[in-house]
């Protein structure tokens, strides 16, 4: 994946410290204007919408590729929306767990085939680690942008039980977008819509697959393994001591049951990509539960791109940004 050209002075960029991680946040300085017009409103206030869409990187990736795609998102959002005046989008970026400054080992970020044995249970508590980051990132981001401030004595005695709402929506990409499936589904009253781009809901049938090197057009690969049990896997005695321990299948087999069958589709919206071509997180394990997003949620979109692996082209972006202006 090429990262994507931009112009970094088309939109301003703020770093904060948050929890430890530095969290770069993009057009904030739109938000200030926004929210002073309210001071000047006659009309009872009972909420004030903000938009803010989180990046989430690729495994070996950095917050660079995601900001990159920000300023993009930026620019399009701005040159499609037909009214100027719409609420506000800023866009947030950072680095991963053991991505960019925050990289401990590297090589753990490898899979199988470049050697790394415990691939599965790093890639998995990396996702975990990163679910939890946006959580604090979320809870947090409101008071270092501290937009409260901005709102008059007068408008607040007026105003007494208004909210500034943040709707999150969540973008993320392969690894990133592994993540947005399990954030969204530990914590669906905090999203108001995701962009999965080249990711996967059913985990333990991707690892399972790589794991045992199953050819995509065989049955085994239809299968969904997080309904088998350990023994049902029929692991090598090497791949059960350190490629696939029992305890890291049933936790992960819990989880994608979880999403498969619980997730919140009818209150968030979806904007999907995939790569028709894509041999490393093939379309394939995804498409069942994407249909059945499409038949529960009117405002979900699934794009599969003939001719593209898994990689993440400037037309991916283009549809997600048509998109998005439609509801924000």
């Amino acid at each position: 994946m090429a990262r994507f050209d931009y112009d970094p002075a088309s939109f301003s960029k703020i770093t904060y410290n948050i929890g430890g991680i530095s969290v770069h946040v993009y057009n904030s300085d739109a938000l200030i204007p926004y929210i002073e017009a309210f001071n000047k409103s006659s009309v009872h206030v009972d909420e004030i919408p903000i938009n803010v869409n989180y990046l989430l990187h690729g495994r070996t990736r950095t917050y660079k590729d995601s900001e990159a795609i920000a300023y993009n998102i930026l620019r399009q959002v701005e040159e499609k929306r037909e009214h100027k005046d719409a609420v506000p989008l800023i866009c947030v970026a950072f680095d991963l767990r053991n991505h960019g400054e925050r990289t401990i080992d590297a090589s753990k970020n490898d899979d199988w085939l470049r050697g790394n044995q415990t691939h599965a249970v790093d890639m998995l508590s990396t996702i975990m680690g990163n679910v939890q980051d946006l959580k604090v990132l979320i809870d947090f981001l409101p008071d270092y942008l501290n937009l409260e401030s901005y709102l008059t004595n007068e408008f607040k005695s007026k105003n007494q039980h208004y909210n500034i709402k943040h709707r999150n929506i969540i973008s993320g990409y392969s690894l990133g977008a592994h993540t947005v499936f399990r954030f969204a589904n530990e914590y669906p009253d905090l999203v108001y819509a995701i962009n999965p781009v080249i990711g996967c809901v059913d985990l333990s049938s991707l690892l399972i697959n790589r794991l045992k090197q199953n050819d995509v057009s065989s049955t085994d690969y239809d299968k969904r393994w997080f309904y088998y049990s350990y023994d049902e896997l029929k692991l090598s005695p090497g791949q059960e001591t350190a490629q696939y321990p029992e305890h890291f299948h049933k936790v992960l087999s819990k989880q994608d049951e979880s999403v498969w069958e619980n997730f919140a589709m009818n209150s968030i919206k979806m904007h999907a990509s995939f790569g028709q071509e894509d041999k490393l997180v093939p379309h394939k394990l995804s498409s069942v539960w994407c249909d059945s997003y499409l038949n529960t949620n009117g405002d979900t979109e699934v794009n599969v791109y003939e001719g593209v692996g898994h990689d993440v082209p400037e037309k991916m972006v283009e549809d997600f940004t048509t998109w998005l202006v439609k509801y924000i």
